[in-house]
């Protein structure tokens, strides 16, 4: 028998779909010593002859009427047919191939369809209108009707085109063509009882789609959060000096008024015991002055004394200022100054932070992309690290115009109050981090979805445009 590929190779060596079609045809026409073989070819339920043997590409609409009510007659039962029938084609109908092979005066005829995983693709139909070609022997019998073994053939020959056939259509199709095919096929199945699934799932995400679209939804913005004194206030050395000793650290509850640090006085106290002695010595000076009668020397003396007195109150301030005093009641937020002891301090150095200790305020750190959403006088949570249980109510208070580089991304700062039940939460400490969640609008989660691929496609354009 000849090679079913050599039929395959002809028509894939030919460039589109309809020469390769006619090249298909016109091969076995040769190998089978066929008068004629003709292709029809399913299209949207519709069944077209689209190529013969003799070279001629049937145009739309154009068909030999016998010849498509017998592609038609083999399509609608999925079933190879021979004319004249063998005993095994008793049971089927062959009518429209009895009016063909009567027509054109045929003495055999065979009609094999072309089907895809189960879908009909199409009919190939041979006619033969002679006896036998001699110049072929033993290509048909006496009658001139096709053998068993030519019949098998063409049924083999079927079932590896019908799949290249498929594949050159599709890509051979306008990209709009392609589409509407699909869609006229996706159709089909909704249409199928057996796709029951399918119109179920379809139903379902429509339903989403719909809730998505219309139907408003919690948002929320998340944050990072830290805790923060409302009021922070910085302790710094009074004067030049030497630290002595340090009474509190970092985390430290301190009332108003405790002594928080000590300097060293041993040269303020050298400094007063200086002058002390030059007081006892003008109020001896006056007084000897005042006892001879010697008014100039009493007044000199008089005013000698009142200059030691002075400074001597400027050093007595000076020895009051040596203790860093805790302004309010709070928590020393920062400064260890334990490794520091004795070391020099200068005349308004850093030394301690304290907050106090109720009164609290929260910072967020929010996206850049969400910052021109938010406004003062929004609600918020927040849950810390430290108390996952316990939620915070926050209220936006300020809304920050300056930029954050962080190793996140750009962020801005908004400042919040604890409100409400938060307001009188335990347990809380400046320097404590958790996560935020601000309350926004309800929106529907589709509106929300295509604002923000507007605003990325607007600034795409920019960027690129």
């Amino acid at each position: 028998m000849p090679d079913v590929l050599a039929c395959v190779r002809a028509t894939l060596d030919t460039d589109g779909w309809g020469p390769g079609s006619t090249a298909l045809v016109s091969q076995v026409g040769r190998f089978l010593g066929a008068s004629r073989v003709s292709l029809g070819w399913i299209t949207r339920d519709t069944l077209k002859v689209v190529a013969l043997s003799d070279g001629v590409v049937m145009e739309e609409g154009v068909a030999i009427p016998e010849l498509h009510q017998a592609m038609l007659e083999a399509s609608h039962q999925h079933t190879t047919l021979v004319w004249p029938p063998t005993r095994a084609m008793n049971e089927r109908i062959t009518l429209a191939h009895q009016a063909l092979s009567k027509t054109q005066g045929l003495s055999g005829l065979v009609s094999v369809p072309l089907a895809r995983h189960g879908q009909a693709l199409g009919v190939l139909v041979c006619e033969r209108a002679v006896q036998a070609d001699p110049l072929r022997p033993n290509t048909s019998d006496a009658s001139g009707a096709f053998l068993p073994e030519q019949v098998q053939w063409i049924e083999s020959l079927a079932e590896v085109a019908a799949p290249m056939l498929m594949l050159r259509y599709q890509a051979d199709r306008p990209w709009l063509d392609r589409r509407r095919a699909q869609w006229y096929e996706f159709r089909l199945r909704l249409a199928d009882p057996a796709e029951r699934g399918l119109r179920w799932g379809l139903g379902g995400l429509a339903a989403v789609l719909v809730v998505g679209a219309l139907v408003p939804m919690p948002h929320q913005v998340t944050a990072n959060a830290r805790l923060e004194g409302a009021v922070q206030r910085v302790m710094s050395a009074p004067q030049d000096g030497f630290l002595r000793e340090v009474m509190v650290r970092p985390g430290d509850v301190v009332k108003a008024g405790q002594v928080l640090a000590q300097l060293s006085d041993d040269d303020l106290q050298g400094a007063r015991r200086a002058r002390l002695a030059e007081v006892a010595q003008h109020e001896n000076e006056f007084s000897e002055a005042f006892a001879r009668g010697d008014r100039a020397q009493a007044m000199t003396a008089q005013n000698k004394l009142a200059e030691s007195k002075a400074e001597l109150s400027l050093i007595d301030q000076q020895l009051t200022r040596l203790r860093v005093v805790a302004p309010f009641d709070g928590v020393v937020i920062q400064g260890d100054l334990r490794q520091q002891l004795g070391a020099p301090l200068k005349r308004g150095e850093n030394l301690l932070t304290l907050a106090p200790g109720l009164d609290w305020r929260v910072v967020l750190e929010v996206d850049e992309s969400d910052i021109a959403s938010l406004e003062r006088g929004q609600v918020a949570g927040l849950r810390l690290a430290a108390l996952p249980d316990q939620a915070i109510g926050l209220l936006l208070e300020r809304v920050t115009p300056v930029a954050k580089n962080t190793p996140n991304g750009v962020k801005y700062e908004i400042e919040a109050r604890p409100n409400g039940a938060g307001a009188g939460a335990t347990g809380l400490r400046p320097g404590l981090q958790g996560v935020a969640r601000i309350e926004m609008p309800a929106r529907p989660l589709l509106w929300r979805a295509a604002v923000r691929s507007w605003q990325w496609l607007r600034m795409l354009a920019w960027t690129w445009l």
